[in-house]
Protein backbone atom coordinates (compact mmCIF):
# COMPACT_ATOMS: atom_id res chain seq x y z
CA UNK A 1 0.00 0.00 0.00
CA UNK A 2 1.54 3.49 -0.85
CA UNK A 3 2.98 5.50 2.07
CA UNK A 4 0.58 8.47 2.91
CA UNK A 5 2.26 11.77 2.28
CA UNK A 6 1.78 14.13 5.58
CA UNK A 7 0.77 17.23 4.77
CA UNK A 8 3.44 19.93 3.55
CA UNK A 9 6.24 17.25 2.78
CA UNK A 10 7.26 16.99 -1.18
CA UNK A 11 6.18 13.80 -3.13
CA UNK A 12 9.24 11.88 -3.96
CA UNK A 13 9.92 11.04 -7.60
CA UNK A 14 8.85 8.36 -9.00
CA UNK A 15 11.82 6.86 -10.09
CA UNK A 16 12.92 6.95 -5.69
CA UNK A 17 9.34 5.02 -5.25
CA UNK A 18 9.47 1.28 -5.55
CA UNK A 19 5.85 1.68 -5.90
CA UNK A 20 6.10 3.50 -8.95
CA UNK A 21 8.93 0.84 -10.15
CA UNK A 22 5.57 -0.86 -11.75
CA UNK A 23 3.89 -0.39 -14.76
CA UNK A 24 1.74 2.57 -14.50
CA UNK A 25 -2.07 2.30 -16.01
CA UNK A 26 -2.91 3.94 -19.37
CA UNK A 27 -3.58 7.55 -19.02
CA UNK A 28 -5.36 9.70 -21.38
CA UNK A 29 -3.40 12.00 -23.55
CA UNK A 30 -5.30 14.89 -25.53
CA UNK A 31 -2.87 16.50 -28.29
CA UNK A 32 -4.24 20.27 -30.74
CA UNK A 33 -3.05 21.98 -33.13
CA UNK A 34 -4.15 24.89 -35.45
CA UNK A 35 -3.58 26.79 -38.69
CA UNK A 36 -5.19 29.51 -40.86
CA UNK A 37 -6.50 29.18 -44.22
CA UNK A 38 -7.08 31.79 -46.66
CA UNK A 39 -9.69 30.82 -49.75
CA UNK A 40 -7.97 28.84 -51.99
CA UNK A 41 -5.17 27.45 -49.91
CA UNK A 42 -3.54 24.63 -48.13
CA UNK A 43 -1.30 24.08 -45.57
CA UNK A 44 -0.02 21.21 -42.32
CA UNK A 45 -0.72 22.22 -38.54
CA UNK A 46 2.54 21.64 -36.28
CA UNK A 47 3.35 17.98 -35.69
CA UNK A 48 5.21 18.43 -32.51
CA UNK A 49 2.20 19.43 -30.54
CA UNK A 50 0.50 16.36 -32.24
CA UNK A 51 3.37 14.19 -30.73
CA UNK A 52 2.19 12.23 -27.78
CA UNK A 53 4.67 14.60 -24.76
CA UNK A 54 5.08 11.14 -22.29
CA UNK A 55 7.78 9.53 -25.16
CA UNK A 56 5.18 6.44 -25.19
CA UNK A 57 3.02 4.62 -27.75
CA UNK A 58 -0.22 5.46 -27.85
CA UNK A 59 -3.53 4.59 -29.04
CA UNK A 60 -5.96 7.20 -30.88
CA UNK A 61 -9.53 7.30 -30.24
CA UNK A 62 -11.40 10.10 -31.59
CA UNK A 63 -10.75 13.02 -34.00
CA UNK A 64 -12.44 16.84 -33.59
CA UNK A 65 -12.38 19.31 -35.76
CA UNK A 66 -13.39 23.22 -34.68
CA UNK A 67 -13.40 25.40 -37.90
CA UNK A 68 -14.26 29.05 -37.05
CA UNK A 69 -14.22 32.58 -38.93
CA UNK A 70 -15.64 36.37 -38.56
CA UNK A 71 -18.42 38.10 -40.17
CA UNK A 72 -19.38 34.86 -42.13
CA UNK A 73 -22.78 33.46 -40.39
CA UNK A 74 -23.99 32.87 -43.60
CA UNK A 75 -21.59 30.81 -44.72
CA UNK A 76 -21.09 29.19 -41.51
CA UNK A 77 -23.39 25.98 -42.77
CA UNK A 78 -20.81 24.90 -45.45
CA UNK A 79 -17.70 24.71 -43.09
CA UNK A 80 -17.03 21.43 -42.69
CA UNK A 81 -17.53 20.84 -46.55
CA UNK A 82 -15.29 23.64 -47.62
CA UNK A 83 -12.66 22.36 -45.23
CA UNK A 84 -11.18 18.87 -46.60
CA UNK A 85 -8.53 16.64 -44.72
CA UNK A 86 -5.96 14.00 -45.37
CA UNK A 87 -4.05 12.11 -43.18
CA UNK A 88 -0.91 9.64 -42.99
CA UNK A 89 0.60 7.90 -40.62
CA UNK A 90 3.84 7.59 -41.65
CA UNK A 91 4.05 5.51 -45.09
CA UNK A 92 0.19 5.31 -44.97
CA UNK A 93 -2.56 6.28 -46.13
CA UNK A 94 -5.66 6.68 -43.99
CA UNK A 95 -7.46 8.83 -46.71
CA UNK A 96 -8.29 8.16 -50.40
CA UNK A 97 -6.89 12.24 -51.17
CA UNK A 98 -8.72 14.93 -48.95
CA UNK A 99 -12.08 13.96 -47.11
CA UNK A 100 -14.58 16.99 -46.26
CA UNK A 101 -14.01 17.05 -42.07
CA UNK A 102 -17.78 16.88 -42.38
CA UNK A 103 -17.18 13.00 -43.76
CA UNK A 104 -15.45 11.05 -41.50
CA UNK A 105 -18.18 11.23 -38.52
CA UNK A 106 -21.89 10.67 -37.75
CA UNK A 107 -23.52 14.14 -36.78
CA UNK A 108 -24.57 13.73 -33.66
CA UNK A 109 -26.06 16.89 -32.72
CA UNK A 110 -26.52 19.03 -35.67
CA UNK A 111 -27.97 22.03 -33.28
CA UNK A 112 -24.18 22.23 -31.69
CA UNK A 113 -22.59 21.24 -34.90
CA UNK A 114 -22.79 25.81 -35.11
CA UNK A 115 -22.93 28.55 -32.91
CA UNK A 116 -22.02 32.20 -33.18
CA UNK A 117 -19.92 34.03 -30.32
CA UNK A 118 -22.16 36.87 -30.64
CA UNK A 119 -19.41 38.64 -28.01
CA UNK A 120 -16.67 38.10 -30.73
CA UNK A 121 -18.91 37.68 -33.84
CA UNK A 122 -17.04 34.30 -34.83
CA UNK A 123 -19.03 31.19 -35.85
CA UNK A 124 -17.95 27.77 -34.52
CA UNK A 125 -18.31 24.67 -36.13
CA UNK A 126 -17.49 21.53 -34.55
CA UNK A 127 -17.14 17.72 -36.32
CA UNK A 128 -16.19 14.71 -34.45
CA UNK A 129 -14.99 11.39 -35.86
CA UNK A 130 -14.70 8.24 -33.32
CA UNK A 131 -12.75 6.09 -34.72
CA UNK A 132 -14.08 2.16 -35.88
CA UNK A 133 -11.25 0.99 -34.12
CA UNK A 134 -8.64 2.82 -32.00
CA UNK A 135 -5.15 3.23 -33.90
CA UNK A 136 -2.19 2.77 -32.42
CA UNK A 137 0.66 5.25 -32.76
CA UNK A 138 3.98 4.53 -31.92
CA UNK A 139 5.93 6.59 -29.65
CA UNK A 140 7.37 9.55 -31.49
CA UNK A 141 5.51 8.93 -34.52
CA UNK A 142 2.67 11.54 -35.52
CA UNK A 143 -0.45 10.94 -37.91
CA UNK A 144 -0.26 14.20 -39.52
CA UNK A 145 -3.67 15.67 -41.01
CA UNK A 146 -2.98 17.98 -44.38
CA UNK A 147 -5.82 20.68 -44.60
CA UNK A 148 -6.71 22.24 -47.65
CA UNK A 149 -9.48 25.59 -47.99
CA UNK A 150 -11.66 24.88 -51.42
CA UNK A 151 -12.76 28.35 -51.62
CA UNK A 152 -16.68 27.29 -51.65
CA UNK A 153 -16.46 30.12 -48.67
CA UNK A 154 -14.48 32.82 -49.82
CA UNK A 155 -13.54 33.93 -46.07
CA UNK A 156 -10.36 33.06 -43.85
CA UNK A 157 -11.26 29.72 -41.89
CA UNK A 158 -9.12 29.02 -38.59
CA UNK A 159 -8.57 24.91 -38.39
CA UNK A 160 -8.09 23.29 -35.60
CA UNK A 161 -7.70 19.44 -34.98
CA UNK A 162 -7.60 17.37 -31.70
CA UNK A 163 -6.79 14.06 -30.71
CA UNK A 164 -8.36 11.95 -27.98
CA UNK A 165 -6.58 9.12 -27.04
CA UNK A 166 -4.86 6.80 -24.82
CA UNK A 167 -1.23 5.76 -23.59
CA UNK A 168 -0.30 2.39 -23.98
CA UNK A 169 1.83 -0.38 -23.03
CA UNK A 170 1.50 -3.56 -25.20
CA UNK A 171 2.20 -3.17 -29.36
CA UNK A 172 -0.45 -4.98 -30.62
CA UNK A 173 0.29 -7.82 -33.48
CA UNK A 174 -2.16 -6.21 -35.56
CA UNK A 175 -2.89 -2.64 -36.35
CA UNK A 176 -6.34 -1.30 -36.67
CA UNK A 177 -6.20 1.32 -39.74
CA UNK A 178 -8.68 3.54 -40.74
CA UNK A 179 -9.79 3.99 -44.10
CA UNK A 180 -11.83 7.19 -45.62
CA UNK A 181 -12.73 7.37 -49.19
CA UNK A 182 -15.34 9.93 -50.50
CA UNK A 183 -17.34 10.91 -53.72
CA UNK A 184 -18.32 14.73 -54.64
CA UNK A 185 -20.78 15.46 -57.12
CA UNK A 186 -20.58 17.81 -59.78
CA UNK A 187 -21.94 21.25 -58.79
CA UNK A 188 -26.03 21.17 -59.74
CA UNK A 189 -28.52 23.67 -60.45
CA UNK A 190 -30.26 23.08 -57.58
CA UNK A 191 -34.17 24.57 -58.85
CA UNK A 192 -34.99 25.14 -62.18
CA UNK A 193 -33.12 22.11 -63.91
CA UNK A 194 -33.57 18.59 -63.61
CA UNK A 195 -29.46 16.61 -63.29
CA UNK A 196 -27.62 13.42 -62.97
CA UNK A 197 -24.18 12.79 -61.84
CA UNK A 198 -22.28 9.47 -61.16
CA UNK A 199 -19.52 8.31 -59.08
CA UNK A 200 -16.33 6.53 -60.55
CA UNK A 201 -14.35 3.28 -59.73
CA UNK A 202 -11.58 5.63 -58.16
CA UNK A 203 -14.24 7.18 -56.04
CA UNK A 204 -15.96 5.31 -53.06
CA UNK A 205 -13.29 2.49 -53.43
CA UNK A 206 -11.08 0.02 -51.19
CA UNK A 207 -7.65 0.24 -53.24
CA UNK A 208 -5.52 -1.48 -50.42
CA UNK A 209 -4.98 -5.46 -50.54
CA UNK A 210 -6.43 -5.88 -47.39
CA UNK A 211 -10.11 -6.62 -46.54
CA UNK A 212 -12.29 -3.28 -45.99
CA UNK A 213 -15.05 -3.12 -42.97
CA UNK A 214 -17.57 -0.82 -43.12
CA UNK A 215 -18.32 1.46 -40.43
CA UNK A 216 -20.40 3.87 -41.80
CA UNK A 217 -21.74 6.10 -45.04
CA UNK A 218 -21.95 9.99 -44.91
CA UNK A 219 -24.23 12.02 -46.91
CA UNK A 220 -24.40 15.88 -46.88
CA UNK A 221 -25.31 18.84 -49.28
CA UNK A 222 -24.79 21.88 -49.43
CA UNK A 223 -26.68 25.04 -51.64
CA UNK A 224 -24.51 27.92 -51.80
CA UNK A 225 -26.08 31.21 -53.36
CA UNK A 226 -24.18 34.71 -53.74
CA UNK A 227 -25.19 35.68 -50.39
CA UNK A 228 -25.28 32.31 -48.17
CA UNK A 229 -24.74 28.93 -48.01
CA UNK A 230 -26.33 25.60 -46.02
CA UNK A 231 -26.66 22.60 -45.46
CA UNK A 232 -30.58 22.06 -44.52
CA UNK A 233 -31.98 24.49 -46.77
CA UNK A 234 -34.34 24.21 -48.97
CA UNK A 235 -35.68 21.27 -47.24
CA UNK A 236 -37.11 20.07 -50.59
CA UNK A 237 -33.39 19.31 -51.86
CA UNK A 238 -32.00 16.51 -50.10
CA UNK A 239 -35.82 15.47 -48.92
CA UNK A 240 -37.83 15.47 -51.84
CA UNK A 241 -35.77 16.11 -54.66
CA UNK A 242 -32.05 14.59 -55.08
CA UNK A 243 -32.66 11.04 -55.59
CA UNK A 244 -29.60 8.28 -55.63
CA UNK A 245 -29.37 4.52 -56.02
CA UNK A 246 -25.88 2.95 -55.13
CA UNK A 247 -24.49 -0.52 -56.69
CA UNK A 248 -21.42 -2.31 -55.96
CA UNK A 249 -18.54 -3.76 -58.13
CA UNK A 250 -20.43 -6.63 -58.78
CA UNK A 251 -23.90 -5.18 -59.54
CA UNK A 252 -25.50 -5.89 -56.93
CA UNK A 253 -28.25 -3.63 -55.70
CA UNK A 254 -27.01 -1.87 -52.24
CA UNK A 255 -29.66 0.85 -52.77
CA UNK A 256 -31.91 -0.79 -55.31
CA UNK A 257 -34.28 2.02 -56.91
CA UNK A 258 -34.10 5.87 -57.03
CA UNK A 259 -34.21 7.11 -53.16
CA UNK A 260 -34.45 10.55 -52.06
CA UNK A 261 -30.56 11.07 -50.56
CA UNK A 262 -32.27 12.13 -47.15
CA UNK A 263 -33.53 8.77 -46.88
CA UNK A 264 -30.20 6.96 -47.30
CA UNK A 265 -28.38 9.16 -44.77
CA UNK A 266 -30.79 9.95 -42.04
CA UNK A 267 -31.90 13.49 -41.58
CA UNK A 268 -30.64 13.35 -38.14
CA UNK A 269 -27.61 11.60 -38.50
CA UNK A 270 -26.14 12.31 -42.22
CA UNK A 271 -25.39 8.82 -41.89
CA UNK A 272 -25.68 5.12 -42.55
CA UNK A 273 -24.44 3.68 -39.72
CA UNK A 274 -23.12 -0.43 -40.45
CA UNK A 275 -21.41 -1.35 -37.16
CA UNK A 276 -18.43 -2.52 -38.74
CA UNK A 277 -20.66 -5.17 -39.99
CA UNK A 278 -20.65 -4.92 -43.57
CA UNK A 279 -16.87 -5.74 -45.66
CA UNK A 280 -15.27 -4.64 -49.15
CA UNK A 281 -13.04 -7.05 -50.56
CA UNK A 282 -9.80 -5.51 -52.15
CA UNK A 283 -9.81 -3.26 -54.96
CA UNK A 284 -13.40 -3.36 -55.01
CA UNK A 285 -16.00 -0.02 -55.28
CA UNK A 286 -19.54 1.03 -54.84
CA UNK A 287 -20.69 2.97 -57.35
CA UNK A 288 -23.47 6.04 -56.31
CA UNK A 289 -25.69 7.49 -59.46
CA UNK A 290 -28.00 10.80 -58.94
CA UNK A 291 -30.54 12.38 -60.31
CA UNK A 292 -32.10 15.85 -59.41
CA UNK A 293 -35.55 16.65 -59.92
CA UNK A 294 -36.44 20.12 -60.60
CA UNK A 295 -37.75 22.33 -58.29
CA UNK A 296 -39.69 25.70 -58.70
CA UNK A 297 -38.26 27.53 -55.22
CA UNK A 298 -37.62 30.06 -57.11
CA UNK A 299 -36.31 31.93 -53.38
CA UNK A 300 -32.63 30.40 -54.33
CA UNK A 301 -32.65 30.94 -58.33
CA UNK A 302 -29.10 31.14 -59.45
CA UNK A 303 -27.49 28.80 -56.35
CA UNK A 304 -25.66 25.54 -56.78
CA UNK A 305 -25.67 22.02 -55.25
CA UNK A 306 -23.78 19.29 -54.18
CA UNK A 307 -23.94 16.49 -52.16
CA UNK A 308 -21.00 15.03 -50.30
CA UNK A 309 -20.92 10.58 -49.83
CA UNK A 310 -18.05 9.08 -48.10
CA UNK A 311 -17.63 5.85 -46.93
CA UNK A 312 -15.96 4.98 -43.45
CA UNK A 313 -13.99 2.23 -41.91
CA UNK A 314 -11.15 0.19 -41.20
CA UNK A 315 -8.90 -2.56 -42.50
CA UNK A 316 -5.97 -4.72 -40.79
CA UNK A 317 -2.36 -4.92 -41.29
CA UNK A 318 0.85 -5.89 -39.78
CA UNK A 319 2.19 -4.44 -36.82
CA UNK A 320 5.63 -4.36 -38.62
CA UNK A 321 4.12 -1.63 -41.63
CA UNK A 322 4.72 0.96 -39.64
Amino acid sequence: MPQRIPQGRLIPPRSADPVYKRQSPASPVHLSSSLILRSGTNGAVSQAALKNPMGQDMELLEIKFELSGGQIGNFAGVFGGTIWCDLTLGSIKLTNGSIPVWGFGRAENLEAEIKIDAATNTTFCSYSWRLPRPLFIPAGAVLVPNFTHTGFVPDTINVRVGYSGRTVFTKPKKLYVPWVAKFVSKALNPIENAGVDRSSELDLVNPNPELFYLQRFVGRTQVISTISAFENEPQSFGSQRLLMRMTDSYGRPIVRSFTPFRSVFGALTRSWEMDNGAELDPEAYYLVELKKEADPNLEYQGATAQAFISMVGWREIEEKSL
